[in-house]
């Protein structure tokens, strides 16, 4: 498809930019489904084509590892490769009537918001634009102001085939972001953040529903407090391995990162030295060297937050099982070992988004269980070791069993429940369109739908 230009915001005007995406709407939903996925098919081979210079400027902008920028990009690439897989479900498809004939059809809601984290500054942007694009949407995309630059040039790369306007950067602070999210002329909704900006988020919305506002999907991608769970019968040097990386990759700035680490009792003494020696084999340094596992962190605010939490963690008599704590410019990767009676320290309450962690032990499976559904939050949850009979109790929406707990596939889509979300593990592409019903009556008025068609 032709386009007349590259269009980027850079000066916040949200009306224009609402009026600019109603029309752009329009001719995203005229396409037919396969029409999208051919774009899409374009823009995958556009960002492999750009990912060295978008890893070098994550690294440049971020501070985030070169490993990691890569493994970002993979994973968006990885999401382009399978979106016709995961648009297949918005095909109309006949369903069941009492008389005539029912269509079961997808349409997309308009002009869709997205609010990007400045942890993942390449593959949020791409799955939330491309999944709401596929949809038939326009999209509106306001990256974070410490990863505007990588942002931006991912999303420059993946608005070059759609029509003009149909995917547009926000260029805005977050108090006018938010009340271009709930304001006219936005439809749905897009968050990741975390679960204070998501609550805040929500309270601007429910704020603007009082005044009159239409309502709108919120779908929103909040903090985790995941647990890892080792187990009898668990391979601990896999389990070991696994978390060390699953705990610390990006300097422990994941929101799907290993959190709360919770081993049974009767493995402690054999696994200990595994978790040590896996910890503290993770290369500090420079993020721009290949072999660099962790970073300096890149919010330097959130070192404070990470030495007030391992103080209190000491003090309620928690005891540091790996690693050194703050050193110089970095917080290296620490476990700290923390007792029952500390399950109210911030370490296992909150979010920690650094490079420190909190373990505790549990006297079998089911007190593992209760430790690990014991939190407000419901991202994700991993379990090393024979976990069947608590693996569908767990409350989490994303459940990696004997596997890292960063396993890397498209069709394992994120999402959570309570505190970091609310709909669970859904694909972005289902979560932008809504489903209606045409009926339509007997003899001769019935439509089939045309090959390859989505709703629009």
């Amino acid at each position: 498809m032709a386009v007349e230009s590259v269009v980027v915001s850079h000066s916040f005007d949200g009306a224009q930019l609402i009026e600019r995406a109603a029309v752009a709407q329009h001719q995203v939903a005229r396409l037919t489904l396969d029409e999208r996925l051919a774009i899409v098919a374009g823009c995958l081979a556009d960002l492999e084509n750009a990912g060295e210079m978008i890893v070098a400027e994550a690294v440049r902008e971020t501070g985030q590892t070169v490993g990691f920028a890569r493994r970002e990009l993979d994973s968006a690439l990885k999401l382009l490769a399978a979106m016709p897989r995961l648009a297949d479900p918005l095909r109309p498809q006949m369903v069941p009537s009492v008389s005539g004939t029912t269509m079961l059809e997808w349409a997309p809601y308009g002009v869709v918001f997205g609010w990007h984290a400045a942890n993942s500054p390449v593959w949020v942007p791409t799955v939330v634009a491309m999944s709401a694009l596929v949809g038939g949407n326009s999209v509106l995309c306001r990256p974070s102001r410490r990863a505007a630059a990588t942002t931006r040039l991912v999303l420059e790369t993946l608005m070059k085939r759609w029509p003009t306007h149909a995917l547009q950067i926000v260029t805005a602070t977050p108090e006018e972001a938010e009340v271009l999210m709930a304001g006219p002329g936005v439809h749905a909704v897009v968050a990741h953040g975390s679960t204070a900006t998501c609550r805040r988020h929500m309270a601007r919305l429910a704020e603007a529903y009082g005044r009159g506002e239409t309502m709108r999907p919120y779908i929103p991608e909040a903090s985790g407090n995941d647990p890892a769970i080792v187990l009898a019968g668990a391979d601990l040097d896999l389990a070991a391995s696994a978390i060390a990386a699953g705990a610390f990759t990006n300097a422990g700035q994941l929101c799907m990162a290993a959190k709360r680490i919770i081993v049974q009792s009767q493995v402690w003494v054999d696994f200990a030295p595994r978790l040590r020696a896996a910890v503290e084999a993770l290369v500090v340094g420079d993020p721009a060297r290949a072999e660099t596992d962790v970073a300096p962190m890149g919010e330097r605010s959130g070192v404070g937050r990470a030495r007030t939490a391992l103080a209190e963690a000491i003090a309620l008599g928690g005891e540091v099982v790996a690693g050194h704590g703050e050193q110089g410019p970095f917080f290296t990767p620490t476990v700290v070992l923390l007792p029952r009676a500390a399950v109210g320290t911030i370490l296992w309450r909150e979010e920690s988004f650094a490079p420190l962690r909190g373990l505790m032990l549990a006297a079998d499976a089911q007190d593992a269980l209760e430790l690990a559904n014991a939190d407000v939050h419901g991202l994700g949850a991993s379990v090393f070791g024979d976990g069947e009979a608590i693996i569908d109790r767990l409350r989490a929406a994303r459940v990696i069993v004997n596997e890292h707990p960063l396993y890397q596939d498209p069709h394992f889509v994120v999402g959570g429940v309570g505190d970091s979300g609310l709909f669970g593990a859904r694909p972005k592409v289902e979560q932008l369109v809504f489903a209606r019903r045409v009926h339509r009556a007997g003899g001769g008025g019935a439509r089939q739908a045309p090959e390859g068609a989505a709703s629009g």
